[in-house]
C-alpha cells in the first residue's frame, strides 16, 4: 500500500518535471539556434586573430560567478522548492539590495585592477569582464529564484529575448559584412554583449521589483541570515568554481602558452561541444529543484536510470559531428585545424554532462557538496600536472586535449564511487556503455567517407542502445504511445 502511495505520488511531480523540461528545452533550442549563429557566422566576420580575443574575454567571463562569493548559491540552496507566494518580500528586499552593493563594489575594484594594464591588450578584456561582473550576477541571481520557484515561463521568456537579440545582432553584422566590406571587432561585439546582458538584468529587476522596491528590513536586521547564505553557498560556489576549474584548464593552458591565432582554433572546437551541451542545460536548470521535492528514496532508484537516458540523448547529439565536419571544411576553411582538437574533446561531453547534470545535483540534494569538492578539488590537481607534462612532453595542444578527456574519466569514476559505496546504484551497464560509444565514434571518425561514417554511427548507437538498454528502450517506446 505504501509503494502504491509513493507511486501516486511521485507520479504528478514526473509529469511537472517534463512540462517544465519541455518550456526550458524550448528557450534553448533557441538559444541553440542563436548559438549556431554566433559560433559560424562571428568567427567568419571577426577573423582568427579578434575571435581569439573574443573567446579570452568569454574564457575570464565564466569566472565572475565567483563574484557572488556563495551568497547566490546560498540563496539557491536554501529556498529551492519554495513556491515564490511563500517567499518574505520584505526579507528579498534587503537580500536584493545587499548583493546590488556587493557586485557594484567589485565591478568597480576589478576596473581598477584593469586600468593597471593599461597599453596592453588586456586591459580592455579585463575592463569589458568588469562591466560584465554587475549585470551577470544581478541575472543569475533572479535566474536563481525563478528556478528555486519553479517559474520555467518566466525564467524561458527572458531566454528568448536574450537570444532574439543576439541573433539580430549578429545578422545586423554579417550584413554589414557582406555588403558594405565591414570588419568588426571583438570590441565592437563585446559591447554589443554586455549591452543586451544590462537590458536583460534590468528588465529582471523590474520584473521582480517587489523583491528590489519598497519597504525592507536593515541590513542589520537581516545579517545573521545573509551570513547563512554566505556560510550555506561558500562550500557549492567552492564548488562550482573547482567543477569549472575542471572543465576549462586545458582551455586556460592553451590561451596563456600559445598564440591567439592558435587558441581561437582551439576554442572554436570547444564553441561547437557547447552546441549540444545547451540542449543538456534543460535538464540541470529543473532538475535540482524537482529533485528537492522528490524523497530519497525515489532518487535512489531512478538514479541509474537518469544516467542511462542522459547518455544515450548526449551520444545521440554527437552525430552533429558529421554535418559540422562538412560545413566547417567548405565555410570556415581557417578552422579546420580545430577539427583535430573537436573529434577528441566531444565524447567528453557524454562525460561532463553525467557529472555536471546528473551526479552534481544529487551531490546538492543529498547535502554532500563538501564531499564533491573535496573529489573535484583532486581532479584540478591531477588535471594541472597532466597539462604540464603533457606540455613539456609535446608542445602541442592535440596532447593537451587527450589529457582533458582522460581527466574526465578520473572524475567521473571519483565521484560515482560515493553512490556507488553508499546508495548501491547499478553502474556496471552505464560506464560500459560510455566506454563502446566512445570507442564506436573514434572508430568510426577515420572512415574517410563523411556520409558512410555518419550512417554508420547512427546504426551503430541505435544497435548499442538497443542492445545495452533494451528495459529502457521499450519503456522510452511505451511512453511515447501513451
Amino acid at each position: 500500500m505504501e509503494e502504491t502511495n509513493s507511486l501516486v505520488e511521485e507520479q504528478p511531480k514526473q509529469k511537472k518535471f517534463i512540462q517544465n523540461f519541455i518550456i526550458v528545452l524550448i528557450s534553448n533550442g533557441l538559444t541553440i539556434l542563436s548559438g549556431i549563429l554566433v559560433g559560424f557566422i562571428i568567427p567568419k566576420i571577426m577573423g582568427v586573430t579578434d575571435y581569439g580575443y573574443y573567446k579570452t574575454f568569454t574564457l575570464f567571463s565564466s569566472y565572475i560567478g565567483l563574484f557572488h562569493f556563495g551568497f547566490i548559491d546560498g540563496i539557491y540552496l536554501y529556498f529551492a522548492g519554495k513556491e515564490y507566494k511563500d517567499l518574505d518580500k520584505f526579507k528579498f528586499r534587503t537580500y536584493s539590495r545587499f548583493l546590488f552593493l556587493i557586485e557594484l563594489g567589485v565591478t568597480l575594484l576589478v576596473s581598477l585592477v584593469a586600468l593597471s594594464f593599461i597599453g596592453t591588450s588586456s586591459m580592455l578584456i579585463f575592463l569589458f569582464v568588469a562591466l560584465n561582473v554587475l549585470a551577470i550576477n544581478i541575472t543569475t541571481y533572479f535566474e536563481f529564484i525563478s528556478q528555486i520557484t519553479m517559474r520555467f515561463k518566466q525564467l524561458s521568456i527572458r531566454s528568448i529575448i536574450k537570444c532574439t537579440a543576439t541573433a539580430v545582432s549578429v545578422i545586423v553584422l554579417y550584413l554589414l559584412y557582406k555588403f558594405s566590406n565591414y570588419i568588426p571587432t571583438y570590441q565592437i561585439y563585446v559591447i554589443i554583449v554586455l549591452g543586451i546582458n544590462y537590458i536583460l538584468a534590468l528588465w529582471y529587476i523590474i520584473s521582480y521589483r517587489e523583491l528590489v522596491f519598497g519597504k525592507s528590513h536593515k541590513f542589520k536586521e537581516e545579517w545573521p541570515a545573509i551570513k547563512s547564505f554566505f556560510k550555506v553557498g561558500m562550500p557549492l560556489l567552492l564548488a562550482n568554481l573547482i567543477a569549472q576549474l575542471v572543465f576549462v584548464i586545458d582551455q586556460q593552458f592553451v590561451n596563456i602558452l600559445f598564440s591567439k591565432e592558435d587558441y581561437a582554433t582551439y576554442a572554436f572546437a570547444y564553441n561547437m561541444v557547447n552546441l549540444i551541451t545547451v540542449a543538456t542545460g534543460a535538464i540541470s536548470t529543473v532538475l535540482y529543484p524537482t529533485l528537492k521535492r522528490m524523497n530519497p528514496e525515489t532518487i535512489k532508484n531512478n538514479y541509474a536510470r537518469i544516467n542511462a537516458y542522459l547518455m544515450i540523448f548526449v551520444f545521440f547529439c554527437m552525430i552533429i559531428y558529421y554535418p559540422l565536419d562538412i560545413f566547417i571544411r567548405h565555410y570556415l576553411k581557417d578552422y579546420i585545424s580545430s577539427l583535430q582538437i573537436f573529434r577528441i574533446i566531444l565524447p567528453g561531453l557524454a562525460i561532463s554532462s553525467s557529472i555536471s547534470v546528473i551526479k552534481y545535483n544529487c551531490y546538492k540534494t543529498f547535502g554532500k557538496v563538501k564531499n564533491y569538492f573535496v573529489k573535484s578539488l583532486l581532479v584540478l590537481v591531477l588535471s594541472i600536472v597532466a597539462n604540464v607534462i603533457v606540455y613539456l612532453l609535446f608542445k602541442n595542444m592535440h596532447s593537451i586535449s587527450i589529457v582533458s578527456l582522460g581527466v574526465l574519466l578520473v572524475w567521473y569514476i571519483l565521484v560515482e564511487s560515493y553512490f556507488i559505496r553508499t546508495y548501491k546504484v547499478h553502474w556496471i551497464r552505464n560506464l560500459l556503455y560510455l566506454f563502446v560509444m566512445i570507442a564506436a565514434f573514434y572508430g568510426i571518425s577515420f572512415i574517410p567517407n563523411i556520409y558512410m561514417a555518419c550512417g554508420i554511427y547512427l546504426l551503430s548507437w541505435i544497435g548499442i542502445t538497443c542492445v545495452m538498454y533494451i528495459d529502457y528502450v521499450k519503456h522510452i517506446f511505451l511512453k511515447i504511445l501513451k
